[in-house]
């Protein structure tokens, strides 16, 4: 089964998008053949109160939840962020929660946000940490955010061992500082590759002299076209069986992932709720 690890609903402030709720994004999901997806709302990060969002991805996902897995937002620099994180996963039941940093306004290193990592280890659930949610040339001049730095990125990476770390957008450049970093365990961090599409057969590359292990599907939609990132795959010169283990296997190696994604097969086509 493709597991999609990057992908939003919602509404972003800029620009319409082509999809905003759960049916479109199953009907584009069906159309390319993925099989679940790790949903965050996209407007979220712009809400000064984390658990609107995080009740509204809830709502949204609502009777899709054998597909689509609600992935909430919690900011570190609030006083309550461990009771925001709690209600989101002992209430409403989320997949995990995905960090926008540079959206929010904290480090990404900082001590409260290593504190969230050890938190969802505990609970066995995933942090999504996206280097960026549109892609810069498309920003409004007011609302102009830079990437997540990659030296933010290492220092939560090296911090966090026993947390499960999926790393959304980043360039086969970054990519290739983090898996050449000295001394820094990556047995629990994954990469999505939606945004390995520069140098040209980059990801190829990558494969190459790293290969495929810490690689998963994410398709940034509705941002991009899912297509985009199964063409990229699928078209890179890359050694037989890459490719399916990208999109399919390489998610399997992680206990937390596992369990979530897994729990989604057995209920798929029932309507009913995982059981995290």
């Amino acid at each position: 089964m493709i597991v999609d690890f990057c992908a939003y609903l919602g509404n972003w402030p800029p620009y319409q998008l082509p999809v905003g709720n759960a049916t479109g994004l199953i009907r584009v999901m069906d159309r390319c053949g993925i099989g679940a997806s790790f949903v965050s709302l996209v407007d979220g990060t712009f809400l000064l109160n984390p658990q609107e969002a995080n009740e509204r991805v809830a709502d949204l996902v609502a009777g899709h939840r054998d597909r689509l897995f609600p992935v909430g937002t919690v900011d570190v620099g609030s006083p309550c962020w461990r009771a925001d994180v709690a209600d989101g996963i002992d209430r409403l039941n989320l997949a995990g929660f995905r960090l926008h940093p540079m959206v929010q306004g904290y480090a990404l290193d900082g001590e409260s946000t290593l504190a969230l990592a050890q938190v969802l280890a505990e609970h066995q659930r995933p942090l999504f940490v996206a280097s960026f949610i549109d892609e810069e040339r498309f920003h409004h001049p007011a609302i102009h955010v830079p990437p997540v730095p990659l030296a933010h990125i290492l220092g939560l990476v090296r911090h966090a061992p026993q947390t499960t770390i999926v790393l959304n957008n980043l360039t086969v450049e970054e990519a290739v500082m983090l898996l050449e970093e000295p001394g820094l365990s990556l047995d629990n961090v994954f990469l999505d590759v939606n945004a390995m599409d520069k140098p040209f057969n980059g990801l190829a590359q990558l494969i190459e002299h790293h290969g495929s292990e810490r690689l998963v599907y994410g398709s940034q939609v509705p941002f991009l076209y899912p297509e985009a990132t199964l063409a990229l795959v699928g078209e890179s010169s890359i050694p037989e069986g890459e490719g399916t283990a990208i999109l399919e296997q390489n998610w399997r190696t992680n206990q937390t992932l596992r369990s979530l994604v897994e729990s989604a097969e057995r209920n798929q086509g029932l309507g009913s709720e995982p059981g995290f």
